[in-house]
């Protein structure tokens, strides 16, 4: 009975991990990290075996009893199977973490500006943009240079 209430958590985070699993992986098309996707399998693997060992350890007391193992060899048994499961929780939950905070952060390189409209014509500027600036010899955009054309004098009429 006590077996079965504590492996009632686990149970839950084997829901949220089938979950977690499930829109992640059909949030992969809308470009959700894969880290999330290898964080849920991996919680997923974790939390099934804890599950196993949790119902392997309820006979814990036929152990003692046989004498074929000592309290140290109990000991490394736990220890040896513990670890394992508490590293895997542990990487599951910081590759959520990684996943969570990578895409949260801003693209590092710049976007690419608007290009121009129909006939060549620069757009406004957009929202985050520079405005466009026309280049030199561009058809339609001439580029003042007082330098080579020098102002030139009408007469008068």
């Amino acid at each position: 009975m006590y077996t079965i209430i504590e492996a009632v958590p686990r149970v839950l985070l084997l829901v949220v991990g089938v979950l977690g699993l499930t829109f992640s992986i059909k949030g992969r098309a809308k470009g959700v990290s894969g880290l999330m996707v290898a964080a849920f399998a991996i919680m997923l693997v974790a939390t099934v075996a804890s599950i196993i060992w949790q119902f392997v350890v309820a006979n814990l007391s036929s152990w003692v009893v046989s004498d074929e193992l000592t309290a140290d060899e109990i000991r490394l048994i736990f220890m040896g199977v513990g670890i394992p499961l508490d590293v895997a929780a542990l990487l599951s939950w910081l590759l959520v973490a990684i996943a969570v905070l990578k895409t949260g952060r801003t693209p590092r390189q710049p976007a690419v500006a608007p290009y121009p409209g129909p006939g060549n014509h620069p757009m406004a500027a957009q929202p985050g943009f520079p405005s466009p600036q026309p280049e030199h010899g561009q058809p339609g955009h001439p580029q003042p240079n007082p330098q080579s054309n020098p102002p030139t004098q009408q007469p008068p009429i």
